[in-house]
């Protein structure tokens, strides 16, 4: 009977124990994250140009040394350049072809892609067929550099965050299928039945035509896919590359002459005003001949054959140039996939509320009020985060444009709000009517938010951890007192990092009165930064602020505090004497002579 027992014990006590861990496996599996992968936007992942056993990396365009680019210049555009600037006209445009030409062979010969939208040369992006976890550490800082998403890290683990790349030249539906196959491999590398998915920019794009698969392959995103983080998405492309490809630069000489290439440059950059200058040389007709005749050079001897720049034109101009750029003999391989993505993009508003139906969670950051950059007439017409609308961004959010307030007698013409009676969904600062959006009940605002910098905004970084690990975060309602529908662009990469080494700082050689000015520097950086509800001027004035503190340390260090200015001090103070000089020539030259250029003077 005592044996009996015992063993009646033994199996009670294997069949608890069994229970017990079958138990804690299944707590394990409720709270494991689920994987997540980016998805970059343009230019994001890292891409090597091979050509035998020469391999370049510096990614995009593998430009040649610089004494081989002038070798090609001298060679290819010197006579015509000489020519136009002897007679100031260019009669045959040989000048132009010239210029046209070089660019090409420049910036994108070895990204040049054949008729079925293959890369001519052996172009191969990075691939990553690991989790963040089992990289290189090359490869970690390449990809945090890129998408800064520490955030997630530290809640997920390295192990759930995977890294999809693709080359941005390349072709949009083996891109699309290969995101799609890469999907299957991480579930299976990962062990989960579903992974979360963040487009980013182009990768909303390439979103657009991961949707059109799953319906063509009659499968539900939901199957794959448990939620969907859109961060600034070309979900209908980018107005820039559609009027660039429609009409062309813009004409205007006033654009020309003053704000195209300190948009493109950036205002603090000296060469950019000296260009404008340089650019009088030539008679102001010829300039604009250039321009026009290097943009359809570039589009039609190279970009059309990439379909995945195609999916940057919004629909609204793909009919058009359609018929400028597709309907040429030998490009039917291109125009049937180009057309098919166009397909993706007209059906990708379905296609999202088809996913959302099925159980697929989705999200949406978006960048706003920050001008179009100076490259298209209608840069001043629409609302946009410098590179996209917010009509793509935000799937059809109204705006009348930057700065521009709705009237007082606005009237929407729908509102896709699920509760009316109780949700508010009211801009702030009265530009944008989100209810016209697709999914106002889970997309977040940034105002005046530079879409190139949206990695460089802690908050919306913050913002996606919090999205893609928390399954009670489920809208716009969810958190408003940390992350509110609406919020405002800022730019704290290099604070954060720079808060960090001086906060490992050596402070025993300081003055008492130093250091303490240093940690409430510090201190109240720290408190801006962990503000995830921006006040700007709170936050620049903290970071204005511990930056002037830091300079100070840097003197006290060096024993300059009470020294007058060395020379090196002296030479920047030139240097931004002489950017300054030249930015009010060029500005004066445009007062005086408008659009002519000194010939034509």
């Amino acid at each position: 009977m005592k044996k009996s027992k015992k063993a009646l014990a033994l199996v009670l006590a294997v069949i608890m124990s069994v229970m017990c861990c079958s138990a804690a496996a299944q707590a394990a599996t409720a709270n494991e994250y689920i994987p997540s992968i980016v998805i970059p936007g343009i230019f994001q992942s890292e891409t090597k140009y091979y050509d035998g056993a020469k391999v370049q990396t510096n990614s995009p365009f593998f430009m040649d040394d610089t004494l081989d680019i002038v070798g090609m210049a001298l060679t290819d555009a010197l006579i015509p350049i000489g020519n136009l600037l002897i007679n100031q006209e260019d009669k045959d445009e040989q000048a132009a072809y010239a210029v046209a030409n070089l660019l090409g062979e420049v910036l994108l010969e070895k990204n040049r892609c054949d008729e079925n939208g293959k890369f001519v040369h052996d172009i191969r992006a990075t691939k990553y067929n690991d989790s963040f976890r089992d990289l290189s550490a090359y490869d970690q800082e390449y990809i945090l550099d890129q998408i800064p998403l520490q955030n997630y890290i530290d809640i997920a683990g390295e192990e759930n965050l995977y890294f999809f790349s693709y080359a941005s030249f390349g072709n949009m539906i083996d891109t699309a299928q290969e995101l799609y196959d890469f999907i299957q491999f991480v579930k299976a590398d990962s062990g989960s039945d579903k992974v979360n998915i963040v487009p980013i920019s182009q990768g909303g794009s390439v979103a657009n035509a991961l949707l059109q698969i799953y319906a063509d392959n009659g499968r539900s995103v939901a199957e794959d896919i448990h939620r969907i983080l859109f961060i600034v998405p070309a979900l209908d492309g980018s107005i820039l590359m559609g009027e660039i490809y429609q009409y062309g630069l813009l004409d205007d000489s006033y654009e020309l002459y003053n704000t195209m290439f300190p948009a493109l440059m950036g205002e603090d950059d000296m060469m950019s005003y000296l260009v404008n200058i340089i650019l009088r040389i030539l008679p102001n007709a010829d300039i604009n001949n250039i321009l026009d005749i290097a943009v359809k050079v570039l589009i039609e001897d190279y970009l059309r054959y990439s379909t995945l720049f195609w999916g940057l034109c919004p629909s609204g101009n793909y009919p058009a140039c359609r018929e400028m750029y597709l309907l040429d003999e030998g490009l039917e391989n291109i125009l049937a996939q180009a057309d098919w993505y166009y397909g993706a993009q007209c059906n990708s508003d379905a296609n999202i509320l088809q996913a959302k139906a099925d159980g697929v969670e989705i999200f949406d950051v978006v960048d706003y009020n920050y001008p179009l950059y100076q490259l298209v007439d209608s840069y001043d017409d629409v609302n946009a985060d410098g590179i996209i609308q917010l009509d793509s961004t935000s799937m059809g959010a109204f705006s009348l444009g930057v700065d521009k307030k709705l009237p007082a007698d606005y009237v929407p013409t729908h509102s896709n709000c699920e509760d009316p009676q109780n949700h508010d969904h009211t801009d702030p600062n009265g530009i944008v009517d989100v209810c016209t959006g697709l999914l106002p009940e889970t997309t977040f605002y940034f105002y005046n938010q530079d879409h190139e910098k949206t990695g460089s905004n802690d908050v919306i970084m913050k913002l996606a951890a919090a999205i893609l690990t928390d399954n009670s975060f489920t809208s716009v309602h969810s958190y408003p007192d940390r992350f509110p529908q609406f919020n405002v662009g800022r730019n704290s990469k290099g604070l954060m990092r720079d808060v960090e080494e001086m906060k490992a700082y050596d402070t025993s050689k300081l003055s008492p009165e130093l250091k303490a000015e240093l940690e409430d520097a510090i201190a109240q950086a720290e408190e801006a930064l962990n503000n995830t509800v921006v006040d700007i001027n709170e936050f620049e004035a903290a970071k204005a602020n511990f930056y002037s503190v830091c300079d100070k340390v840097e003197k006290y260090e060096n024993g300059e505090i009470n020294e007058a200015p060395k020379e090196n001090g002296a030479y920047m103070d030139f240097s931004n004497a002489l950017a300054q000089i030249v930015e009010v020539l060029s500005k004066l030259f445009y007062i005086l002579f408008g659009g002519a250029g000194f010939g034509d003077m």
